[in-house]
């Protein structure tokens, strides 16, 4: 069978740090060792360490060592994903996607829409 900590790991699709995935699973109050099953899938504290690892990824950047090159999906999807997790267990969306416009001659006076 499968540890929460490897099921965590196969909903990621960004390579995270092993010790990242664990921290998130702990603060989620998981214990990474413990045996998955069915019902974990759809558990708040497993949705919200994914959520939590899918913004993890959104903010980790793109990397190449000698011939091989891992580059994350797009950020904005990470976070979307993320955020719609966050929703779905009754917590605050981590990033909110609002445009941006200048205000004026400023280059410092941004209004949020």
């Amino acid at each position: 069978m499968k540890t929460i900590l490897q099921a965590l790991r196969d909903e990621i699709p960004y390579p995270l740090d092993e010790g990242h995935i664990e921290n998130r699973l702990l603060a989620r109050g998981l214990d990474p060792g413990a045996e998955a099953d069915p019902s974990l899938y759809s558990s708040p504290p497993f949705l919200g360490a994914m959520a939590d690892a899918f913004y993890r990824s959104a903010l980790a950047p793109d990397f190449s060592e000698s011939d091989i090159s891992v580059k994350k999906p797009d950020p904005k999807l990470l976070l979307r994903e993320a955020n719609r997790l966050y929703a779905l267990i009754g917590e605050p969306e981590r990033f909110i996607d609002t445009p941006t416009v200048r205000a004026g001659p400023d280059p410092d006076a941004y209004v949020r829409y």
